[in-house]
């Protein structure tokens, strides 16, 4: 007889099928093949199969070294399980496509433009502009991020948290005497997105940290503001001169 108890996720996000596909996977590859077989899997565009990366991400994310990521790419695409277009820059990402015999979702032909991803983005852009420390262009790659975060489910709670913290530590280093460059990159805050995913913190501690943050942001700006009017007057100084 059957255990009626009903079984409850802990997380109710992020699941991926691993179905038929995946147990035929594990029968043809090689342990190390398969485990960025399942990488790339849990990663993907579930719509594509497709999932934009390089051999570095893929080396730093795994722990394995950047030959032994080369080799077991070229044993995927060699078993049919994925094919692979890499860049020979360590910057720009490649992409890695599931060949539909390993990829259980139905595949859409063509990537129509998805209304809540697009405000996702959105989103993150209005994050983003309202710290004094960002100077961002919202570059191809950025938006490459944030589709990613949006695939995996990042909800956007936390991508405010991510950059309360980040820009908070920003403010903090400036203050102890660092460089008062801004943040031009999204990927500045993948770490620290890492670093706080896992936990969990009460609503007030997150109103003490903005708290916090807002009020080191306008020594920042204030100290902008006398920059630019000693910049000003320099040149004013300069021109009757």
């Amino acid at each position: 007889m059957s255990d009626p108890t009903l079984l409850k996720l802990k997380n109710p996000k992020n699941w991926f099928a691993a179905g038929d596909e995946m147990r035929k996977a594990v029968t043809l590859l090689t342990d190390s093949a398969f485990k960025i077989y399942v990488y790339i899997c849990l990663h993907a565009r579930r719509n594509t199969g497709v999932l934009e990366t390089n051999q570095t991400e893929l080396a730093r994310n795994l722990h394995k070294s950047q030959g032994n990521i080369r080799k077991n790419l070229r044993e995927l695409q060699n078993a049919g399980v994925c094919t692979v277009q890499m860049t020979q820059s360590r910057h720009i990402k490649g992409v890695i496509e599931i060949t539909p015999e390993y990829w259980p979702y139905d595949r859409q032909s063509s990537e129509p433009p998805q209304e809540e991803e697009t405000a996702y983005i959105v989103a993150i852009k209005k994050l983003l502009s309202a710290r004094a420390c960002v100077r961002l262009s919202f570059s191809v790659a950025d938006k490459r991020l944030a589709r990613e975060w949006f695939e995996q489910g990042v909800p956007l709670d936390l991508v405010e948290q991510t950059i309360l913290v980040a820009c908070s530590r920003k403010y903090i280093s400036w203050r102890n005497g660092q460089c008062k460059t801004p943040i031009n990159s999204l990927r500045y805050f993948e770490s620290t997105l890492e670093e706080i995913r896992g936990q969990k913190a009460e609503p007030e501690y997150w109103n003490f940290v903005r708290f916090r943050m807002q009020r080191v942001e306008k020594l920042w700006l204030q100290n902008e503001k006398k920059s630019e009017v000693a910049v000003h007057t320099e040149k004013a100084g300069q021109e009757v001169l």
